[in-house]
């Protein structure tokens, strides 16, 4: 099952539903203690390999920094998408555009605060809306500080974890993880699924320990198989989000 959320003017929403499978995710494994005089095992070494990956993702979703986006949807759409984030200072922005299927579409969207700037696309107007006065799970124009890219419920939903190069990590998400509210592709969250299968993910790190990329592949029973992608850079530097110059304010019946 296909469900769209379209973009509309005021609006980044891009939510489906991908429906495959009837599987169930399996709980991360346990933490094993390790012993100095004992070899480790291979429990031990995914456990070890889950944490440090845990641990960069937390740290890099913590400071400041810019991603981009391609992705695979259901239906031959595209979508692709830049940004950046400031979870502290509370600073947003994100340009998304999707393509092909039945709703093509674009948006960007400034967030400062309480205060968003939305607009379909450069040739568009701003318009500004007071977020306190709409609720954060509204579909439409509604904004939720806690997770906008979905990059923490990305790391929630991670199970099994290998470490397979000095800067890379493979392993399974679940992605039925967060259900009603997506997380994939990470940066652009457009879709969550229901009884799909864990499935495969690589991540990339520099040599700080930065996350750098986010590869994931979803293969539903009903479609081709999806690729997404999602790269981040700029750790840990200031943004230069701003509001716009010009904008008009929303009409009265958004915030009803």
């Amino acid at each position: 099952m296909f469900v769209r959320r379209r973009l509309v003017p005021l609006a980044l929403g891009l939510v489906g539903v991908l429906g495959a499978g009837c599987t169930g995710a399996p709980a991360p494994p346990a933490a094993t203690a390790r012993s100095s005089a004992a070899a480790p095992s291979p429990t031990a070494d995914a456990d070890a390999a889950r944490e440090e990956l845990i641990t960069a993702l937390e740290r890099s979703a913590a400071v400041p920094h810019t991603y981009a986006v391609r992705a695979d949807l259901p239906e031959g759409q595209r979508v692709k998408g830049t940004g950046a984030i400031d979870l502290k200072r509370k600073r947003f922005q994100t340009a998304v555009t999707m393509t092909g299927g039945k709703y093509p579409g674009a948006g960007n969207r400034i967030v400062l605060g309480t205060d968003s700037y939305q607009r379909e696309s450069s040739k568009d107007s701003w318009v500004h809306l007071y977020l306190e006065r709409v609720r954060a799970d509204d579909t439409l124009v509604g904004f939720d500080w806690t997770d906008p890219t979905g990059l923490k419920a990305f790391t929630k939903a991670i199970g099994r974890v290998e470490r397979t190069g000095p800067h890379t990590y493979t392993g399974r998400v679940d992605p039925t993880a967060s259900y009603g509210e997506p997380f994939l592709p990470v940066g652009a969250p457009a879709l969550w699924s229901i009884g799909l299968d864990m499935s495969p993910f690589t991540v990339t790190t520099d040599a700080k320990g930065w996350v750098t990329s986010i590869e994931v592949t979803l293969t539903p029973r009903d479609s081709k198989r999806l690729t997404m992608s999602t790269s981040m850079s700029g750790h840990g530097k200031p943004l230069a989000v701003r509001k716009p110059a010009r904008f008009a304010e929303a009409a009265e019946f958004y915030y009803d």
